[in-house]
């Protein structure tokens, strides 16, 4: 498939991820589903090999689903469209160790690793905590971007029309995967909750819960990224789509668990924690 330029780099957005293309060492794209992740992620990854840079991908739909096997799903099934809690966090646990092993492997600047962080629901959240550990001066330093697509609430509202559209007829087996309507909306008020709890919902915002909101959205990112190099992109233009987003024209190398390290990671959860605490720890995955 011919490669789809919608991001150009004359614009306010295009030029922030072009120069990120050329001098980052790691980019994440992080927040809501239903923001534009996917595609930002594509035209950012398109950027990335025209620069020359060699592209790595470290994408949450695609890692976790290593980890979703019949036999764990046996142990830890999906509960009504959410993956299990011990799941997730296994997940993230494998992310940050893949990141370290990601940046000990590859240490040639060319290498470039792209990543979608959703955070919210402890998804990935271990990305952007703070652990002493050797992989963290990596993620909070300055060579490594998170960025976030802010939607106005009307391109919001059209890219969960597209969403439902693409979902019911998929260009691509993503799509099919991609999270569900009553899911994206139930996700909106777990955030708009854990923004209101932290004291981040503005004066005379709605209350939690109640229909999507970009400054409260901006605010609840902006303090969970706290620690990191967080870049905020305001996103009022519906960009246009040429097949799949999750159509990548350009070679890139995926980052996935592999059996043996999920097994082991599982394990390592059973043997350490019980499940109402991985349980509780996963619910309180805006503290960060």
């Amino acid at each position: 498939m011919p490669e789809a330029t919608v991001l150009q780099p004359d614009t306010k957005i295009g030029a922030e991820m072009a120069t990120a293309a050329a001098t980052a060492r790691s980019i994440f794209y992080t927040g809501l589903p239903g923001v534009g992740k996917s595609l930002f992620l594509q035209q950012q990854t398109q950027m990335a090999v025209r620069a020359g840079r060699r592209v790595h991908l470290l994408q949450w739909d695609i890692a976790r689903a290593a980890f979703e096997t019949e036999a764990i799903l046996a142990k830890y099934p999906e509960v009504d469209g959410f993956t299990h809690p011990l799941i997730r966090k296994a997940a993230g646990l494998w992310a940050r160790r893949a990141v370290r092993q990601w940046d000990e492997s590859f240490v040639d600047p060319r290498h470039l690793l792209i990543g979608e962080v959703p955070i919210i629901g402890n998804r990935f959240v271990e990305l952007v905590q703070r652990h002493d550990d050797p992989v963290e001066p990596l993620l909070a330093g300055a060579g490594a971007i998170f960025f976030v697509p802010v939607p106005s609430a009307e391109i919001r509202a059209e890219i969960e029309g597209k969403r439902q559209a693409s979902i019911a007829n998929p260009k691509h087996a993503n799509e099919s995967r991609d999270a569900p309507i009553n899911v994206l909306r139930q996700i909106w008020r777990d955030a708009s909750t854990a923004a209101a709890m932290l004291g981040l919902v503005p004066e005379a915002r709605p209350a939690a819960g109640a229909s999507y909101d970009a400054l409260t959205y901006e605010r609840l990112f902006a303090h969970l990224l706290q620690h990191r190099n967080c870049r905020i992109l305001h996103v009022d233009t519906l960009y246009p789509t040429v097949g799949s987003v999750y159509e990548l024209s350009v070679p890139t190398i995926e980052l996935t668990a592999p059996p043996a390290e999920i097994s082991a990671i599982i394990m390592e959860l059973e043997n350490s924690d019980n499940p109402d605490a991985i349980s509780q720890a996963v619910a309180d995955w805006h503290r960060v």
